[in-house]
């Protein structure tokens, strides 16, 4: 199995007081702002999860690597960050498939926070430092997609970075 360098940050924000709470968000992840910080080659994803079941622990059953005992299939649901990564090329954004099984994606931790307010809001910052040297093989303009996926399964809407120059 791939071994994943990436390091995140992640702040909570839940309410303190479950009567003081004035937003209400969906129970499915919503990514509300994207951004790549080109400085330091980090990824920026904003969201908000309603019923708080983003992250997935280390060793979840429920998420194997593969589908099945029998299976060389990797789930598509052992990650819950999924990136896709695109170059322009000729005007036309082109997907690059990535060429380890894993691709670009990675599992996040339990984000779940304790209390009865189980809502999130969370920034995320995962640096892609590792991957841009691969990345950056054909053009010298990308983007990113990002789905986030909670543990009911539930996928976001995904979205897009702006058009990401990075001079070679």
């Amino acid at each position: 199995m791939k071994k994943w360098h990436y390091i995140f940050l992640i702040f909570l924000v839940p309410a303190l007081s479950n009567c003081e709470r004035g937003d209400e968000f969906p129970n499915e992840p919503v990514i509300t702002a994207i951004d790549f910080d080109d400085a330091n080659s980090d990824l920026i994803i904003e969201f908000t999860d309603g019923d708080g079941d983003y992250g997935i622990e280390a060793e979840d059953p429920d998420f194997p690597y593969y589908l099945d005992d029998d299976s060389t299939e990797v789930n598509p649901y052992y990650f819950n960050l999924w990136i896709d990564y695109y170059e322009l090329r000729d005007g036309e954004w082109v997907f690059i498939e990535p060429e380890s099984e894993a691709g670009f994606n990675f599992r996040v931790p339990n984000l779940t926070p304790d209390g009865q307010n189980k809502q999130l809001e969370v920034i995320f910052t995962n640096d892609m430092s590792t991957e841009l040297p691969y990345l950056l093989a054909e053009s010298d303009t990308i983007k990113f997609r990002v789905t986030l996926v909670d543990r009911a399964k539930n996928e976001s809407v995904p979205e897009e970075t702006s058009a990401i120059y990075m001079p070679r």
